[in-house]
């Protein structure tokens, strides 16, 4: 697997650990997708976007749905971190 740009420190919210823990999620083939640039279900503006964002040292917001429930990574644009989070935790 190819990376794209660095995650920095790899962070998750309260929610998505519960999720992960109730649910038997592994982020870590999530992680490795949005590293790797698979943005997951994302539209052609954000794939636009994250694409720029890679270039450019922008946010890149990837979204998955492991067991229908949605879950988004963010990288910041210095690449400091990375955050699994719920959407409603953005």
């Amino acid at each position: 697997m190819k990376r794209k740009f660095r995650l920095g420190q790899m962070l998750a919210t309260i929610g998505v650990l519960e999720l992960c823990k109730h649910k038997h999620i592994d982020l870590g083939p999530l992680i490795d997708r949005h590293v790797s640039g698979d943005w997951g279900d994302v539209d052609d503006a954000q794939r636009e976007a994250n694409e720029e964002a890679v270039k450019e040292c922008g946010t890149i917001v990837s979204v998955y749905h492991p067991h229908g429930v949605r879950v988004l990574i963010v990288t910041d644009g210095d690449r400091s971190h990375t955050v699994a989070m719920l959407p409603h935790e953005y």
